[in-house]
């Protein structure tokens, strides 16, 4: 489990990757706790962070934790099942093509 500066990008990346993974394809929004896209939105410059969101929607959600999901109702859960032992061709960190400011 990363615990480190970067730990809630990964665990973003990680609920993109399990989704892909199950649904061979990405999902369109992700359901977060408001203090973790706060913290995802602080973590990143504003191009980086607008690239992120272009991709895929982070969505405010009290009872979420890291929800991959799309329209047809598909989902992985984070939360529930953490790391997916299986990583998909393209991760979701090279789709989403961004890296964190370094931390100071």
């Amino acid at each position: 489990m990363p615990n480190g500066y970067d730990r809630l990008f990964v665990r973003l990346c990680r609920a993109i990757d399990g989704f892909r993974v199950r649904y061979n394809r990405w999902p369109t929004r992700v359901r977060v706790l408001p203090p973790s896209l706060v913290y995802l939105r602080d973590m990143f410059t504003g191009d980086d962070f607008a690239q992120i969101t272009a991709k895929v929607v982070l969505v405010p959600d009290e009872s979420a934790s890291m929800i991959a999901e799309d329209e047809a109702g598909n989902s992985y859960d984070f939360g529930r099942e953490n790391f997916t032992n299986q990583l998909p061709s393209l991760c979701a960190a090279e789709w989403l093509g961004v890296t964190p400011k370094p931390h100071e």
